[in-house]
């Protein structure tokens, strides 16, 4: 046996003893318990120690081996979370961002500007430009070693917030600057995970123009910043968390979603192309004929598959000539029209797997925000059914978040316009099952019957908020309707409206809020005492149905409306 064999194999045993007494451990806390007759039971009776008090290693077999390595597995799982709470996590995160940014951030508040506008801003100084470029290799160098000393910890915490109804953001870079995607996923989702948009961006720093990097850069610091709220919010379960993706930290990760894509980027290629492909390198080799768009689109059997952005009008063509003319072509490297289209198909369908194979990890359901990433994503569940339907959680909640994306573009727009001040009421009064039960109501039927109808769960998800919104307006109008009367003036529409407040830190009683009254409806005041028992009660019932699930998704809407 060589010398670096002989040192890698005491290493080997130095671990194994750690894994053993970790094992050893956490048997005695009664951490781990062995279902009667397993042969595992037998192999650690077999376990003895050798003279010098630590385990003879002779008397492991392979059984208790991997159930040591599945303790120590465990054990650093759980020092990792005692070492950092997720909390804590999000707050170093935030705060650093927040330190760098500060200046900026709150300029753009104050100037009612866009995170996209904020970034034209900078990157189009020379100035700024240069003083941000020159700052980049550290920025990025920081938040890269964060995460690596972190990731671990909030992954563990992710993975293990059984029974919270997560969805993980999938897509693109970041949610859109336009809106914020937790108005919407919030009102569904208890915690929203979103992927940090700087390590998805390294690409982009390294192979993109100057101007196009600072813009990146500022753009997603700000749009990161706008969550700053809802991340930090004192509730739990948290309703966002910035999470690094899996692909960018660890090894080998992307090979792997590579290796996962193939098939369903040669399935692609098939339905473009019409016809099949045995492997990536038939697929390449065929495409690399067609280095023209007039010798490409004559092979296009579906060109509604050829697709570079769902917004863009036109065909194949179009499609094809904007891939070649986007910046992001660079990375290819190359302008060959055929290898670029077989490229797209790739990549596509490895962004949409990515954010599958994260969601199964994380016990969520993947949300998109993206049309054209959303399209690739129906069809590699289309390409892939068996796969989708025991990877993808919840195929109910996958076609209720996609409707509130839709619906917040369509027939809902305040969807995505509730504030996360509103969003973190929401959380406190405790009302968001509920509202998560109304919205779901059915869905999962019309999801089982037509897994690829969307459209479908779409509306029922319409019906079902018009429908409950429809009966608190009714119960609120019936509520206004009631002709009590006090003092000659109706009561009904005072507690209603807010005019009549209850102040039961003081005396239990209605009072009127005299402020709040026309000069013509200002009557003597009447003694507290002499108001009847049934206002009281109204008062009650008004504030009762304003607080309630639907009340406040009620008040939302016109807030979001106003």
């Amino acid at each position: 046996m060589s010398e670096q064999d002989d040192t890698q194999r005491r290493e080997y045993e130095e671990r194994l003893q750690r894994r053993l007494k970790i094992l050893k451990d956490e048997f005695e806390a009664g951490k781990i318990v062995i279902a009667p007759g397993l042969q595992v039971i037998e192999s650690l009776k077999a376990v003895r120690y050798a003279a010098d008090g630590t385990i003879d290693l002779s008397t492991v077999d392979g059984l208790v081996r991997s159930m040591a390595l599945m303790a120590e597995h465990i054990h650093e799982r759980g020092e990792a979370k005692k070492a950092a709470s997720l909390r804590e996590i999000q707050e170093l995160y935030f705060n650093f961002l927040y330190l760098n940014f500060k200046p900026y951030f709150e300029t753009m508040l104050k100037g009612k500007l866009t995170p996209h506008e904020a970034g034209l801003a900078i990157s189009r100084s020379e100035q700024s430009r240069k003083e941000f470029l020159r700052a980049l290799p550290d920025f990025m160098e920081a938040i890269e070693g964060f995460w690596a000393g972190m990731a671990g910890a909030l992954h563990a915490h992710l993975e293990d917030m059984h029974g919270t109804m997560k969805c993980s953001y999938g897509g693109d870079i970041f949610p859109s600057h336009a809106e914020n995607i937790a108005s919407k996923c919030g009102l569904y989702a208890d915690t929203i995970i979103l992927p940090d948009p700087f390590l998805r961006s390294r690409e982009i720093f390294a192979n993109w123009s100057e101007e196009k990097s600072v813009y990146y850069l500022v753009k997603n610091a700000m749009n990161v910043l706008q969550y700053r709220e809802l991340a930090l919010a004192n509730v739990e379960p948290p309703i966002v968390v910035i999470s690094p993706d899996y692909s960018e930290l660890v090894r080998n990760e992307k090979k792997f979603v590579g290796l996962v894509s193939e098939s369903d980027c040669l399935a692609h290629a098939s339905r473009i192309f019409g016809r099949k492909f045995e492997s990536m390198d038939s697929l390449m080799e065929y495409a690399e004929h067609f280095d023209t768009l007039d010798t490409l689109l004559p092979e296009i059997k579906d060109p509604r598959r050829v697709l570079f952005d769902a917004e863009l009008k036109g065909g194949a063509r179009e499609h094809i000539t904007s891939m070649l003319d986007d910046p992001s072509s660079a990375l290819l490297k190359s302008k060959h029209p055929g290898v670029v289209v077989a490229a797209s198909a790739f990549g596509r369908m490895a962004q949409a797997n990515d954010l599958l194979i994260k969601s199964r990890r994380l016990g969520a359901t993947p949300v998109i925000d993206a049309p054209t990433s959303w399209q690739y994503f129906v069809w590699k569940l289309e390409y892939d059914a068996d796969r989708a339907s025991e990877g993808a959680p919840q195929t109910d909640d996958l076609h209720v978040l996609r409707a509130l994306e839709s619906l917040s573009h369509t027939d809902m727009e305040w969807l995505g316009k509730v504030p996360p001040r509103a969003l973190i009421e929401l959380r406190e009064s405790g009302a968001l099952a509920e509202i998560r039960s109304i919205m779901a109501a059915g869905v999962k039927e019309v999801a089982e019957a037509r897994p690829d109808n969307f459209f479908r769960s779409k509306d029922r998800v319409f019906e079902n908020l018009e429908r409950a919104l429809d009966v608190h307006q009714g119960q609120l109008d019936a509520l206004r309707a009631k002709t009590w009367k006090f003092a000659g003036k109706d009561i009904g529409t005072w507690v209603v409206t807010g005019t009549v407040a209850v102040s039961a830190a003081l005396t239990g009683y209605p009072i009127f809020a005299l402020a709040a009254l026309a000069v013509d409806q200002v009557v003597d005041v009447p003694k507290l005492k002499d108001i009847p028992e049934s206002i009281k009660e109204l008062a009650k019932e008004s504030k009762k149905l304003r607080q309630s699930p639907v009340g406040l998704l009620f008040s939302y809407r016109k807030m979001a409306e106003r």
